[in-house]
């Protein structure tokens, strides 16, 4: 399997990436995906950036996960590493662009930190 980030300089890129783009594909997430089956990273397009709009839940998920909050620059403006399942809500610490949901262990396995350029195909 090809890698899930690949780091270029300073930036890191994302190689498998699924996109939420509409209200249900940001509403479902990542409900109903089994743990085995999840090696990639979803990214949802916030029409309205803000620390509201991208509040997230993790109800009815079966695994924790690594989220990132990217500005409109996709540059990481806030993380959470392994959120657990059920948990009712995380609000970014600033507003975002993008949010994006990866495997639980990639921030740490790649040494993610603030400010890091995010970049996608």
């Amino acid at each position: 399997m090809p890698r899930l980030i690949q780091r270029i300089g300073e930036q890191f890129h994302l190689r498998q990436v699924k996109h939420a783009r509409t209200f249900g594909q940001r509403f479902m997430g990542l409900m109903g995906v089994s743990p085995g089956s999840y090696d990639y990273a979803l990214v949802f397009h916030l029409h309205t950036p803000g620390k509201i709009n991208a509040s997230i839940h993790m109800l009815f998920m079966r695994f924790p996960i690594d989220v990132l909050f990217l500005d409109a620059r996709q540059q990481v403006v806030d993380a959470v590493e392994s959120l657990p399942p059920w948990t009712l809500n995380y609000t970014p610490k600033k507003d975002a662009a993008y949010i994006v949901e990866l495997p639980a262990g990639t921030i740490a396995k790649h040494h993610i930190t603030l400010h890091t350029p995010i970049r996608w195909t």
